[in-house]
């Protein structure tokens, strides 16, 4: 119940947003934009979901056989509790690990070591990206101090899972396994089951992928990451809005980073605050820097919101088809 309480405060804080800023202005700004127009917008962000899914399917497929359709719906399912739980993009990992449990049969510390790896690979693109934008939106124009505290937090938590993620060699040779398991020992004079199931996840995601594997799921998730200032800039363009790209990539990963801080389901209000007020510093309105942010989450929050409603109807569908084929058959037992 606080889920959609917190829901819908964020809801409204966008309709408060929106009056503030001018409910007319940001509605004239947004009456330009064509079906035709959403359509692309939904198209890169469906290759994106599904560039997603592969990342999750690729790390798994290390140690269990499960199909990429699964995977997908089930990244989509998890998705759908992510948007309802205000917390940094950790949401939706409890019911994914859960779900992919029942799917695979892998034990907990193993997907925990997975979802270890998968974090790294997929948030170290990212700040990768907003210092490489960092650089030229310095000689632009002055940001928020929230911008530098958000960025140094995002790479403090890189930080830390790649030395948890790497500490161990990548090589599951007997020279890196014999280490491994002395060091379990180890940690079983010290530490309760708590820590040893972190300390087996931490194991198991050191021996997950060699250098290359890594580099090639790094190259993937960066390209998703590019994709993301790419539809913004899209979604201007669509407006009829000339913007500088410095200042479109600047907005879209400071509301990104807004957005993670546990505040709001989802980054509600939170992204298109941060969104707009970076458009305003980069001499935009603050009705069209809305607008911008508006559209830009039609495609990223609400269009998945619907794909991950229909994954969980899906998934449900399915176990209950399960469990209706492994009820006995009344006839025959009667018989």
């Amino acid at each position: 119940m606080t889920r959609i309480i917190l829901f819908f405060l964020g809801v409204a804080g966008l309709i408060v947003l929106a009056l503030a800023f001018g409910a007319g202005q940001v509605r004239e700004a947004l009456t330009v934009i064509t079906a035709q127009s959403v359509l692309i917008l939904f198209s890169l962000q469906l290759a994106t979901l599904l560039a997603g899914a592969w990342i999750w399917h690729f790390l798994l497929s290390r140690n269990s056989r499960i199909s990429f359709g699964t995977v997908f719906l089930i990244n989509q399912a998890a998705a759908l509790v992510e948007s309802l739980t205000p917390s940094v993009k950790l949401g939706g990992e409890a019911a994914k690990i859960y779900l992919l449990r029942k799917k695979t049969c892998q034990p907990l510390e193993g997907l925990a070591g997975v979802m270890l790896v998968h974090k790294f690979l997929t948030m170290s693109p990212f700040a990768l990206l907003c210092l490489l934008l960092l650089a030229p939106g310095l000689f632009y124009f002055d940001l928020p101090w929230v911008f530098y505290v958000s960025l140094a937090g995002l790479v403090l938590i890189c930080l830390v899972l790649g030395l948890i993620c790497y500490r161990l060699p990548s090589s599951s040779s007997p020279k890196t396994i014999k280490p491994a398991r002395a060091e379990l020992s180890r940690l079983k004079k010290f530490f309760s089951k708590a820590g040893l199931f972190l300390a087996q996840a931490r194991i198991s995601a050191s021996g997950l992928l060699d250098f290359r594997q890594t580099m090639g799921v790094f190259t993937v998730s960066l390209a998703i990451w590019i994709l993301y200032p790419v539809k913004v800039y899209l979604a201007c363009s669509f407006l009829g809005m000339d913007v500088h790209p410095v200042v479109i990539g600047l907005a879209t990963v400071f509301a990104y980073m807004i957005s993670m801080i546990p505040i709001f389901p989802g980054g509600l209000g939170s992204y298109e605050g941060g969104m707009t007020l970076l458009f305003t510093l980069g001499g935009l309105s603050p009705a069209e820097g809305l607008a911008i942010a508006l559209v830009s989450r039609l495609t990223t929050f609400w269009f998945p919101l619907l794909l991950s409603a229909g994954s969980c109807l899906v998934l449900l569908r399915e176990d209950s088809l399960a469990l209706h084929r492994s009820e006995p058959d009344q006839s025959t037992i009667q018989a």
